[in-house]
C-alpha cells in the first residue's frame, strides 16, 4: 500500500509493536520509520529534513545506544534538540508507562502527551492534522498532478525545488543543480520506457534531447514539451550557457528564471506520469523508436 505521510517514530520496542505500525499504514496511510535511539532517529532526520513530516517519540528512551536505559531524560534532550535544530518538525509524545501517567512533574513538563493504545486513534489524527497545516504539505497539495504520482528521493527533489519558487528565492542559482538532478531521473525514465534509441548513461543528456526533440515522435512527446526539454538542457547542463544563467539569477538581471525554468520541469513532469502504459501504445513507441533511429542512422551514413 502507498504511504501518503511518512513518520519518524523513536521508540526502544517499536518492534514488538507491529499492529501498531500496520494499523497507522492501512488506516491513515502512515508510514511509520523507526529507531531504537533519539540520536539516531534526529541524526537520520537531519540528512533528510523533507522526507520527515513529524516524530513520535516513546516518553522512556534511548540516548545514543542500545546498551543504555530508556529514561525520560533522554526525551528531554530530543526535545531540546528539536526546538534548537528542527523547529518546523512537530512531535507527538506517546507512552504507555503506568509510573508516567500518573507522574504530576511529567506531565507538567509533557501536558500533551498520548497513552499507547487508548489514544492511538487519537494520535494519528492528530498528527495528520498538524501535517496537513505544515509549510511542505501545503506546497505538495498545491501540486497534486506531480507529488500524487512521485516517489522517493524524486518527490521530495521535486518539493525541494518547488519550494525555492513558493519562497521566492530568485537569486537561488543552486536551483539548476537540483534541476539537474530530476533531469537525469526523467532521461532515465524516458529511456527505461522506450523513448530513446540510445539508453540516456548520464553523459549523453544532449544527444538524448535532440531526438525526443524530432517530431516524428509529437504522438507521444507534444511540441511544448519538446521545447521544455531544450530549454531545461540548456540552462541545467554545464558549460557557457549555464554559468551566463548563474550570473542572470545571482545578480538579479534574471529575476524569474528560476521560476520559469521549475514550470517547465513541472509541465515535463506532468507529461511523463501521464504517459499511455497499456501494451498497445507501448508497442507503437517500440515501432516509432525503431524506425526513427533506424531512418536518422541511414541520413547520417549517406552524409560520410
Amino acid at each position: 500500500m502507498n504511504s501518503r505521510y511518512h513518520i519518524l517514530w523513536i521508540d526502544d520496542e517499536w518492534d514488538l509493536m507491529t499492529s501498531f505500525k500496520k494499523h497507522c499504514l492501512f488506516e491513515y496511510q502512515m508510514e511509520l520509520h523507526p529507531f531504537k535511539t533519539q540520536k539516531e532517529g534526529l541524526d537520520d532526520y537531519a540528512k533528510h529534513p523533507d522526507f520527515y513530516e513529524a516524530v513520535i517519540l516513546d516518553a522512556k528512551v534511548l540516548d545514543e545506544s542500545k546498551e543504555e536505559v530508556a529514561n525520560v531524560s533522554s526525551l528531554q534532550k530530543a526535545v531540546m534538540r528539536i526546538k534548537e535544530q528542527f523547529n518546523d518538525l512537530p512531535y507527538f509524545i506517546s507512552t504507555g508507562q503506568p509510573d508516567l501517567l500518573s507522574d504530576s512533574m511529567f506531565k507538567s513538563f509533557f501536558p500533551n502527551y498520548y497513552e499507547k493504545d487508548s489514544d492511538d486513534e487519537k494520535l494519528c489524527k492528530d498528527i495528520i492534522k498538524e501535517i496537513e497545516n505544515s509549510p511542505n504539505r501545503v506546497i505538495v497539495n498545491k501540486y497534486p498532478e506531480i507529488f500524487n504520482k512521485l516517489k522517493s528521493p524524486i518527490y521530495h527533489e521535486m518539493l525541494s525545488i518547488i519550494k525555492i519558487h513558493e519562497y521566492h528565492e530568485t537569486n537561488n542559482a543552486d536551483a539548476f543543480n537540483k534541476i539537474r538532478k530530476v533531469l537525469d531521473w526523467i532521461m532515465h525514465s524516458v529511456s527505461d520506457y522506450g523513448l530513446l534509441a540510445t539508453p540516456f548513461n548520464g553523459t549523453n543528456l544532449n544527444d538524448c534531447s535532440r531526438f525526443l526533440g524530432n517530431t516524428k515522435l509529437n504522438e507521444f512527446i507534444p511540441v511544448y514539451v519538446q521545447r521544455h526539454l531544450f530549454a531545461l538542457v540548456t540552462i541545467a547542463n554545464e558549460g557557457s550557457h549555464r554559468q551566463i544563467s548563474d550570473e542572470a539569477v545571482k545578480t538579479g538581471k534574471a529575476p524569474y528564471l528560476i521560476s520559469a525554468t521549475i514550470f517547465e520541469l513541472v509541465s515535463v513532469l506532468t507529461w511523463f506520469l501521464s504517459l499511455p502504459t497499456d501494451q498497445e501504445s507501448k508497442d507503437k513507441v517500440d515501432s516509432l523508436v525503431a524506425n526513427l533511429a533506424l531512418e536518422l542512422s541511414q541520413k547520417q551514413n549517406k552524409i560520410k
